[in-house]
């Protein structure tokens, strides 16, 4: 009887590692085919827009609902999640009804039935439980306050009060309508967010990566400390098109971390370095991490206006980043890349980097140049890379090429699902923003708090925009901080564009924050450091980042506004006080400074950032001068490398 137990087991296992094989390849083609539906509607046109976003919305949850690893219990038969699949059938039900029936429901929307009752709500709860799964909690408990605000208005104090909107409103508003559920931004991220994404993913996918290391070793592999600004440059370029500051990390960690660790960099400034590039490159033009289409959207800004005006701002960050990695190099007696390891430069700037890398990312500014769509634009890019991969590369068989696509549109489709989770989510906080005032609200208290004193408004500014971001891509970010944030700036007299790089900037930063700083968490686990080893470095490397968004508020010449003479000189003088700033933090130039050069240092960095012109100029004589009479001090002294001191 036993045996036969057994057997009844044995067969009951394989029956549902059979069930569990088809679950996955239902996920896997699932993920196929939301990047093939993407594909589909970027170069053939997108479905009327409420079709458009509840197929983008519902195939994320799906999907994502399905990637959950299975929990295995005592008993075979609990390794098929039969929970989850039941909530992916309520998803595709409760979104493929509005894809449907969406130009009836638009029209009735204040007067919803029963059964879209139900839909509505057993959506918003899926919606905040694969969130939970997939980003965390920060963003689902921001949505949750705004909800509870929303519904109990009448009990909150003072301004904060409104009459509550009431669960028909909600429903007919955020679940029938076009301004919830499917609202702007499911809107961006069909529209043109994906399309960045999937191009990052093919580039990446077919050999991209690859190539932005070897440009990096080409570029910076030579000098002192090559291998941490091979990483800076490598994962910048990476990070500029991924628009994820913990993906990229983590990818690009894999092969620059190791190679900072071979080469004598300590585990937790590898990490450091690795977290603030990645990072980093989300504000570099001309892609920005499509952060920058984003702003456009929300701002009506021209995208050339604010890639252009984000040149400078861009370069002043890695500029402070270098010198940092420079001086630490000196300091720990770091050699620079094995020339073995460095390719030639036809290695480096091949055929294959200049049609799979260079010539996309021109083709974006070219059409946008040409007045073209950011859409427009980016699927041109995207179907070109394509086209070269099938039609050019040599590397795989036509069969083998097959199997590539099809595994970076498998990876492509879990990205997307990533995507429309974080919107569904992000959008109900953003529509509770809209229907309940709490903008406006937010932007008074802000105001109020900080009056007519506008760096004391940018501190409570800064912070806020940190504390939204905690945890979140940094498109949500973004979007947080540019409902509640920005419109204080803009409301004491900050030009739109600089109040939205002003908080852009921080959304971006707060990937590097602590006490919930992803890129740092990403790349110290490559690194297999605890993640708090490796903040001091990141800190320091991402300093000036923290420091440029004050710059550009009282310099706007920083943004490329006014004559060439006065742009120049306003950046030559940023660029001396940043000097001085990495100078006091790294504490060595050509040995190790003493307390009093250091304290020198910052006083000069904090007189060359100052608003006025008169007292930056004052700090750059200071800090020329204290520089010049440490060469001078220090001209006869050898230079003796800490680690060669210890021995």
């Amino acid at each position: 009887m036993s045996s036969q137990s057994a057997a009844q087991r044995e067969e009951k296992e394989v029956k549902v590692r059979q069930l569990e094989g088809v679950y996955k390849q239902v996920v896997k083609f699932a993920a196929i085919g939301f990047t093939l539906f993407q594909l589909y509607t970027a170069f053939f046109g997108l479905l009327p827009h409420m079709a458009q976003r509840s197929i983008f919305i519902g195939l994320g949850l799906f999907i994502m609902l399905g990637r959950q690893q299975f929990k295995a219990k005592a008993s075979p038969d609990k390794k098929i999640p039969i929970f989850d699949i039941i909530l992916m059938i309520v998803v595709l039900v409760a979104t493929l009804y509005v894809t449907f029936n969406y130009q009836e429901l638009i029209f009735r929307r204040l007067h919803p039935t029963s059964l879209e009752y139900v839909l509505a709500i057993s959506l918003l709860l899926i919606g905040f439980d694969v969130a939970r799964r997939s980003i965390g909690w920060p963003l689902i408990i921001l949505a949750v306050f705004f909800l509870i605000y929303g519904f109990f208005g009448e009990y909150f104090p003072g301004v904060w009060s409104h009459p509550g909107i009431g669960l028909q409103l909600f429903v007919g508003r955020m679940y029938l309508g076009d301004a919830g559920y499917w609202g702007m931004l499911a809107s961006i991220s069909t529209r043109i967010i994906a399309i960045f994404y999937i191009f990052g993913l093919v580039v990446v996918g077919v050999g991209g990566g690859e190539s932005f290391i070897k440009i990096g070793l080409r570029l910076a592999g030579k000098y002192r400390g090559g291998a941490a600004k091979v990483a800076t440059v490598g994962s910048s370029l990476m990070g500029m098109i991924s628009g994820s500051g913990m993906a990229n990390a983590a990818a690009t960690g894999s092969l620059t971390i190791p190679m900072m660790k071979r080469l004598k960099y300590k585990p937790e400034f590898a990490a450091g370095v690795e977290a603030v590039s990645s990072t980093g490159g989300q504000i570099m033009p001309p892609i920005m991490g499509a952060g920058a289409f984003m702003m456009t959207e929300i701002t009506g800004i021209p995208y050339l206006t604010i890639a252009v005006a984000a040149i400078i701002p861009a370069a002043l960050f890695y500029f402070g980043d270098m010198l940092v990695i420079d001086l630490r190099a000196r300091k720990d007696n770091i050699e620079p890349v094995p020339s073995n390891e460095i390719p030639k430069w036809g290695d480096a700037f091949n055929l294959e980097a200049l049609l799979q890398l260079i010539i996309p990312v021109g083709i974006i500014v070219f059409f946008l140049l040409q007045g073209s769509s950011i859409q427009f634009s980016g699927t041109v890019a995207l179907g070109w890379v394509l086209a070269i991969f099938v039609v050019v590369n040599r590397k795989f068989k036509i069969k083998d090429k097959f199997y590539v696509l099809l595994d970076i549109f498998e990876k492509a489709g879990y990205a997307l699902a990533g995507l429309a989770a974080l919107a569904f989510v992000a959008q109900i906080v953003v529509s509770m923003i809209t229907i309940t005032g709490g903008g406006p609200k937010f932007s008074q208290l802000i105001v109020s708090i900080g009056g007519q004193n506008l760096i004391l408004v940018l501190f409570l500014a800064m912070g806020a925009c940190i504390i939204l971001g905690m945890g979140m891509a940094t498109t949500a970010a973004y979007v947080m901080s540019a409902s509640l944030v920005a419109p204080a700036l803009v409301n004491l007299g900050v030009p739109m564009l600089t109040a939205h790089m002003f908080v852009f900037y921080f959304a971006i930063l707060s990937t590097i924050t602590p006490p919930v700083c992803t890129g740092i968490y990403a790349a110290s686990t490559v690194a297999d450091i605890e993640w708090t080893k490796a903040v001091p470095d990141s800190i320091k490397l991402g300093l000036v980042g923290f420091i440029v968004p004050f710059m550009i508020i009282y310099n706007p010449a920083l943004l490329l506004e006014g004559s060439a003479f006065h742009i120049i000189m306003i950046v030559l003088i940023k660029m001396v006080g940043i000097s001085a700033l990495a100078f006091t933090t790294i504490g060595y130039i050509r040995n190790k400074l003493n307390i009093f050069y250091r304290g020198a240092f910052l006083i000069g960095a904090v007189l060359t950032v100052s608003a006025i012109l008169y007292v930056s100029l004052i700090g750059v004589a200071f800090t020329v001068a204290v520089f010049l009479i440490y060469l001078i001090q220090t001209r006869n002294q050898v230079e003796v490398p800490e680690e060669a001191a210890v021995e």
